[in-house]
């Protein structure tokens, strides 16, 4: 008995490149890793590229030593964010949520989700409103009156 694979409509997972700095545990790594596939199966785009870099700050003084920024390349458009946190998870995770929802939202204004509907065509005897009339004579003389 044989069976036919049936072709994945799913996006191949491209391996994030994850930098760690300072004192943070290497297991944040495979957690953005797992994280970042998630937001960009969601995108229907192909991915090029994905570069993540979590740095801890030692300095005493800051409220939120954390700093996390991503830059994600996908085909036809470039995201970058940022996010600062008080512990690495929690910098991690509003990053990854950041760029899911810049994504989702570069993703509808490129597709004109957002664009106000155009006002209704003008017929040939609609008078109503100002318009500027031209000769249709194939010139491009200034209006006549």
């Amino acid at each position: 008995m044989s069976t036919s694979a049936q072709p994945s409509t799913a996006l191949p997972a491209l391996p994030a490149v994850v930098e760690l700095s300072g004192r943070i545990a290497p297991d944040l790594a495979d957690y953005v890793q797992r994280r970042i596939a998630v937001v960009l199966s969601h995108t229907g785009r192909v991915a090029l590229h994905a570069h993540v870099r979590v740095v801890r700050h030692e300095d005493p003084a800051r409220e939120r030593p954390v700093v996390a920024r991503a830059s994600v390349r996908l085909a036809g458009l470039t995201v970058h964010v940022g996010a600062e946190g008080t512990t690495p998870r929690e910098a991690a995770d509003l990053l990854l949520d950041r760029l899911d929802q810049r994504i989702a939202r570069a993703s509808r204004t490129r597709r004109g989700d957002r664009r106000a509907p155009s006002p209704p065509a003008r017929t040939a005897g609609d008078t109503t409103g100002s318009a500027t009339t031209t000769p249709d004579d194939g010139t491009d003389a200034p209006p006549v009156g």
